[in-house]
């Protein structure tokens, strides 16, 4: 069985996003920053988008080979974590699907397949004969955070766990490679049934692998990296695992103008009730999000880019049945956006 749906068309401007860094030598190898970001024209009063502290730390670094950050960070992981909001220097209107902070509203398999937040890291980079070695390990709070205030403090930690990880990778003339990989528990419960989650996971570990690869060949560039999201559930009915990836082929025409092509493909499972009787059965849905993408970046001056951006999105799910079979069910849908990223 297939069902196909169009998502209707429509058109909007939007201030997708904003980000307002502070940046402050305080002491000799000290620097403290801080990064505010909005998104999606925010508005308290009108309930539009949202409004975070993404970053507030300080950072020591006496030298390239040793860097500690303490505070509020977004962790190293694969090559495009970090940079994610320095939009002025991505080629990319609507960044690859799991970088993609604008859509954080809808996107659930954001949190899932990337680390947003450390409390601290170290970090640094080793020569080694002619290549670069870098190096980042971290630590911070495990996916459990309170938001609820008649529970206590929001904003922390509910369990006496940690996430941990960190990337080690090399540079070598134009080419830079690297591995990834996170380790934390989260606290899961499932959707209502009769007045109780389908089921609940307590400190169920979950692994995040990642790589990363990236060149530059005479006038052409590439990107890419995978994500693989390892949930240990205990459940045999139930999947949780998920896997990202992308690459991007680019090629600098001039000084001034980039071109890319670029295929992402979001893999995710989703828990799902098949029936009550006689007894409640739980079966694991699929949802593959793949995206072909294509634009253009002008760089004006260096504080100035101008974009545009053609993308073809694909969304399939197959939703168990009762009768062990599978509806497929698949949404298509077009962007066209054009935008300026600014530095000031």
């Amino acid at each position: 069985m297939t069902g196909i749906e169009e998502e209707p068309a429509r058109n909007s401007f939007s201030l997708q996003q904003l980000n307002l860094f502070l940046s402050k030598d305080i002491a000799r190898h000290w620097r403290a920053f801080v990064n505010f970001e909005v998104l999606n024209s925010f508005s308290s009063a009108r309930r539009w988008g949202a409004f975070n502290i993404e970053e507030a730390w300080i950072r020591y670094k006496p030298g390239d080979k040793f860097n500690l950050k303490i505070g509020l960070l977004i962790p190293t992981f694969n090559n495009l974590n970090e940079i994610k909001n320095r939009t002025p220097l991505l080629p990319y209107i609507i960044r690859p699907l799991l970088y993609e902070s604008s859509f954080s509203e809808i996107v659930g398999a954001i949190e899932e397949g990337i680390p947003s937040k450390a409390f601290v890291q170290v970090s640094g980079i080793l020569p080694f004969r002619k290549a670069k070695l870098d190096y980042a390990f971290y630590a911070g709070n495990s996916p459990n955070i309170n938001g609820q205030s008649d529970r206590g403090q929001t904003g922390v930690d509910t369990t006496n766990t940690f996430l941990i990880g960190g990337r080690v990778g090399a540079h070598f003339k134009d080419l830079k490679i690297g591995l990834s990989a996170t380790h934390e528990k989260v606290n899961r419960r499932g959707e209502e049934f009769e007045g109780k989650p389908l089921y609940v996971l307590e400190e169920a570990p979950r692994i995040r692998l990642g790589g990363d690869l990236s060149f530059h060949l005479e006038k052409f560039y590439f990107e890419g990296e995978f994500i693989i999201a390892k949930n240990d559930e205990d459940l045999p009915e139930i999947n949780l695992d998920g896997e990202f990836y992308y690459g991007t082929l680019g090629y600098q025409f001039t000084e001034r103008l980039f071109v890319y092509g670029s295929y992402w493909l979001v893999k995710g499972n989703f828990p799902l009730i098949v029936s009550t009787m006689p007894v409640l059965v739980i079966h694991t849905g699929t949802e593959n999000t793949d995206v072909p993408t294509a634009g253009v970046a002008y760089r004006l001056n260096d504080r100035i880019t101008f974009k545009g951006q053609f993308a073809s999105a694909t969304i399939k799910s197959e939703v168990p049945l009762v009768t062990n079979e599978m509806l497929a069910v698949k949404q298509k849908f077009n962007l066209f956006a054009l935008a300026a990223s600014v530095f000031f």
